[in-house]
């Protein structure tokens, strides 16, 4: 039997995607790279906007003609469309069994555990019965794609319910691995030649173990940090993500102390007026963002700082965009991710508010955020220009070897060497564009 599995959406969903992997080998399955050579099809969605989800019910008719070409295929759906049930059509409810005929099982990512059940149903196969008498899919350890880099799931699920989000609802609750099977994992991976560890959760600051110190004087997030630095082998630690309201001090104070703390953040603030955040049901300021954006640039001056924003939210004036438009510019936020407002079924936002901002408006309003954003990073890259940055190398494409820094940069350098990927190289910088670093080698591996 043949397995191919497409993700969708965040860091945590290609972080859920391993723990699947490692399922599917488990009970016998092999990977193929493309939907025609499989027997078995997962979708591992993203249902942060309605566009993502319609690009899922996209796939109906295409999978339609799979189906016909070989009767055995069986295509189930995981992520954060699957909000309420995990097992075969007939037997639970969910919307995507009403809109794809095609679709045989669904489950919740934190029912993974319960994945081997019902494929021994549908295909009749076997093996991985020790999945089944794990506690939770968190003890599943993950079949990692590029061990240089590894995402670590620290939590799961999500307390803040904003208005406009279905994180809540498609997840969960917080849930909380505990800090030693955290630890167990970045040890174990470091061992196999991790450098960089990437701690994902929808929202890292709140995170609060069952085995926490209570002695601590610090955050339990900011003990895992600390416990993680001492790993050997691990270079960089970055997280994602924050929020603002609960970002703390001694968080912030471990830039500059702590050697592999990256010169980076993702703080997303989503609107920079306090009005749309009141409607989005943010429960921070304006002003609590930047006070968190000077305590970063006090302790590690050349941090990069990169943010959310969503345009078009209802309601959302000229004036209270021109508010997020003026914030970008005055913390010169180099990296935004922005996005035009979606309305989710099943949110705040949907039940009471109305979607009154036109598409041509948003349309506006995204355009004229990324040329800020695009001059911000322009100017932000300049002081590159003829310095060494320490590249890790990611990938060998078109005779360039690319990858990032600790500030997050995108560099590039003219290499096909495909030993490089997973190594640090210097690369002194002789162009500096905006959306990516380009020099020369001054080493060539570590």
């Amino acid at each position: 039997m043949k397995y191919f599995i497409q993700t969708y959406g965040c860091q945590m969903n290609y972080s859920d995607s391993e723990r699947l992997t490692t399922v599917l080998k488990k009970m016998g399955y092999e990977a193929v790279s493309a939907y025609p050579e499989a027997d078995l099809i997962i979708l591992n969605t993203c249902s942060v906007k309605q566009k993502a989800e319609d690009k899922i019910y996209g796939l109906g008719e295409p999978f339609e003609a799979l189906k016909r070409k070989n009767p055995n295929l069986k295509i189930g759906i995981t992520g954060c469309m699957i909000r309420k049930s995990t097992g075969l059509r007939g037997e639970v409810k969910e919307k995507v069994f009403r809109i794809m005929p095609t679709v045989d099982f669904v489950f919740r990512i934190k029912d993974l555990i319960k994945l081997p059940g019902i494929l021994r149903k549908l295909h009749g196969v076997k093996g991985a019965e020790d999945v089944e008498d794990l506690c939770d899919y968190f003890h599943i350890n993950p079949t990692i794609a590029n061990i240089t880099q590894v995402f670590i799931p620290i939590m799961n699920g999500c307390n803040n319910f904003c208005a406009y989000c279905i994180v809540p609802y498609a997840r969960g609750r917080e849930e909380c691995r505990t800090m030693a099977n955290i630890l167990d994992e970045v040890e174990k991976v470091a061992k196999r030649g991790a450098k960089e560890v990437n701690l994902v959760g929808q929202n890292v600051s709140t995170y609060k173990p069952s085995d926490v110190d209570p002695d601590s004087k610090e955050s339990p997030f900011a003990q895992l940090l600390r416990k993680i630095d001492a790993v050997k082998g691990i270079d960089r630690i970055r997280f994602f993500t924050v929020h603002p309201k609960d970002m703390t001090d001694d968080v912030i104070d471990l830039y500059g102390e702590l050697p592999g703390m990256v010169s980076h953040i993702h703080l997303p603030v989503q609107s920079g007026s306090n009005d749309v955040l009141k409607r989005m049901n943010r429960f921070y300021t304006v002003e609590r963002f930047k006070e968190l954006v000077d305590k970063l640039r006090a302790r590690l001056p050349n941090i990069a700082i990169s943010t959310d924003i969503i345009v078009g939210f209802c309601g959302e004036t000229e004036e209270e965009f021109m508010e997020s438009y003026n914030l970008i510019n005055d913390c010169k936020i180099d990296l935004v991710y922005v996005s035009k407002y979606s309305e989710r079924e099943g949110t705040l936002a949907a039940k009471e508010l109305k979607d009154d901002i036109s598409k041509e408006i948003k349309r506006d309003r995204f355009d004229r955020i990324t040329e800020v954003m695009k001059r911000i990073s322009h100017e932000y890259n300049q002081p590159f220009l003829g310095k060494t940055v320490r590249v890790l190398v990611e990938k060998i494409r078109k005779g360039y070897a690319s990858g990032k820094t600790s500030e997050y940069k995108y560099c590039r350098f003219l290499s096909d060497d495909k030993d490089l990927i997973g190594e640090y190289v210097d690369v002194k910088v002789d162009q500096a564009m905006e959306w990516c670093l380009e020099g020369k080698p001054v080493a060539t591996k570590e």
